[in-house]
């Protein structure tokens, strides 16, 4: 993995034009507000770099389809992006800018094909107005569930940006949707993820907790988002001390001092470093594989595969072994991942299906290389979806 970015840094925290005008973005159109009086926009900007922050973002996460339909302006999605970009930049000088995205509200589904498809081409559409607009890498932020992580961070891997993943927990590392900060990690960095990150409702003490509990399995550099100005130098320290390399600065008034400090800490983010990252995962959890794993009897998709993955529940096998048979039998997996507690083992004798399976999957599947797909095809398709091949 090749980090675009020295470290520690600093990422200033206001991602969206809400945040910055303090109103309700269903209510009103905060972007248009925004643009037509862009002196809000300089003054935090401004202060936020003249503190210390070495990347800026632009204030583009609000900016949605279904927010903008509503509003009356959604043919304005690309220059409100472009026009935000522009601004942030010309207060940024020589710091690179980040545009920001929001998890896609207008998807309804909670897996499957057509839900993953119409966020993946949603983020590509956003990521690459950004990108053409001067954007120098993506900021997720305020996302819930882990197949659209997925989608996001493939979008933007197709988009050829770096992208920074920050999820918000509670004090055990789950977010609203019930996904893992451990199973997010080990599913997203495997798929090219640049940075992941945690912001927890419980406080910064909690935070640096979870950070610790990240760091070993992590390839990735490990972001904090907290109000840095209102941390103690204790709890600064601390989280530099458990791993956290990259910061979210939360803080309404950014504290020069505070940064300078989280600076003088450094980065215990080591490149290459030898991580305990071989693990499968599912949205809830990560499994960490032991040397031999023991496979159930072939499942193959159909009526009774909901009940003969539960029923694994309670034999020997500590992994979940499954044929696929076509792109239906595929889409079944991700519709079929939370029925079990064990990791999935997939066979496909085809490239299509493989594939199929391994893009609609919530997390990380282990994948039988003894099948009918070329060596070169089956490698290719591991890396783009960060398969762990067996």
């Amino acid at each position: 993995m090749d980090f675009r970015f020295s470290l520690p840094l600093i990422m200033d925290g206001t991602g969206s034009c809400d945040e910055l005008t303090g109103d309700d973005p269903d209510n009103i159109c905060c972007e248009n507000m925004v643009l037509k009086a862009p002196d809000i926009l300089y003054k935090i900007k401004t202060k936020a770099a003249l503190s210390g922050a070495d990347i800026l973002l632009a204030p583009t996460g609000g900016i949605m389809h279904t927010r903008l339909e509503d509003q009356g302006y959604d043919e304005s999605f690309a220059d409100f992006n472009e026009e935000l970009v522009g601004l942030t930049r010309s207060c940024a000088g020589k710091r690179p800018v980040a545009g920001v995205i929001y998890e896609n509200i207008r998807i309804k589904e909670e897996y499957g094909k057509n839900a993953f498809e119409s966020a993946f081409f949603d983020h590509l559409e956003k990521i690459t107005v950004l990108r053409d607009a001067g954007a120098e890498l993506i900021v997720l932020r305020n996302f819930d569930k882990l197949w659209d992580m997925r989608a996001a961070v493939l979008a933007a891997q197709n988009a050829d940006m770096p992208v920074f993943v920050l999820i918000r927990t509670d004090d055990e590392g789950s977010t609203e949707g019930d996904t893992d900060h451990i199973a997010a990690l080990i599913t997203l960095q495997s798929i090219g993820a640049d940075a992941f990150g945690i912001e927890c409702t419980a406080g910064v003490d909690e935070l640096a907790r979870l950070i610790k509990k990240a760091f070993p399995h992590a390839e990735i550099p490990l972001i904090a988002a907290a109000e840095l100005s209102s941390c103690s130098m204790e709890q600064l320290k601390a989280l530099a001390e458990n791993g956290a390399s990259v910061y979210f600065d939360l803080s309404a008034q950014p504290d020069a001092e505070k940064i300078k400090a989280v600076k003088s800490f450094g980065s215990r983010f080591e490149e290459g470093g030898e991580k305990d990252s071989y693990a499968a995962a599912n949205y809830r959890e990560a499994f960490f594989l032991p040397e031999n794993l023991v496979l159930s009897e072939p499942i193959e998709c159909g009526y009774d595969m909901p009940d003969e993955i539960i029923d694994l529940d309670d034999s020997s096998a500590n992994a979940v072994y499954i044929k696929l048979r076509s792109t239906d039998d595929a889409a079944s997996i991700a519709e079929n991942a939370a029925m079990s507690y064990l990791p999935f083992v997939i066979r496909a004798d085809d490239e299509t299906t493989l594939e199929a399976a391994l893009r609609y999957y919530q997390g990380r599947l282990i994948v039988d290389t003894q099948c009918d797909i070329e060596k070169e095809e089956l490698d290719q398709l591991a890396v783009k979806y960060g398969a762990i091949k067996y």
